[in-house]
């Protein structure tokens, strides 16, 4: 079963949707960190069955449509410099790893700045949230590197080896 992390800086809905998607009883408040441990569900998402394409008949299915399950994660919100430790820092980023994949959430109202503290309707861009996270993962991604470099280019330089190989080796046990 697929797994998706909910990622996004404090107090933009994570928890909201991660209980609306999954029905469980997790704590929601208007304030940063209300989550700081990781909330795991499973939720439902609506998908074509392919029964209808193939011309067959399918139990599990209801008007050519069926419901997957999904693995859902509720992390700890992000702050800028989470990559250094800020916030819950390499904790959150850490809890992505379980992810196949990540969806954003996002304060599309602008009512909270970046670290999660309302600001009222208007006052913050979205857009800033966005960058953050992207350039967050990024620096995540590029302390890891940095820490496994020598090692790295030490392998790479063996007759035969190949760097992406050594490189591959240093992530894959990241997700």
């Amino acid at each position: 079963m697929i797994t998706l992390a909910l990622a996004g800086k404090p107090n933009c809905g994570k928890s909201t949707f991660f209980k609306a998607a999954t029905m469980a009883n997790v704590e929601i408040a208007n304030y940063p960190f209300t989550t700081i441990n990781p909330n795991f569900g499973v939720g439902y998402v609506r998908a074509k069955c392919p029964c209808h394409d193939l011309h067959l008949t399918c139990t599990h299915c209801v008007d050519g449509n069926r419901f997957v399950a999904v693995n859902l994660i509720d992390v700890a919100g992000l702050v800028p410099d989470a990559h250094k430790g800020k916030g819950l820092g390499n904790q959150f980023l850490d809890n992505l790893r379980q992810a196949d994949a990540i969806l954003h959430v996002i304060d599309a109202s602008g009512g909270t700045d970046s670290e999660g503290n309302p600001v009222g309707v208007g006052n913050h861009d979205p857009e800033e949230d966005i960058k953050f996270l992207i350039y967050e993962m990024t620096m995540w991604v590029h302390g890891i590197l940095d820490k496994h470099w020598s090692r790295i280019t030490r392998q790479s330089q063996g007759k035969g080896s190949v760097i992406e190989t050594s490189i591959a080796e240093v992530f894959v046990g990241l997700g």
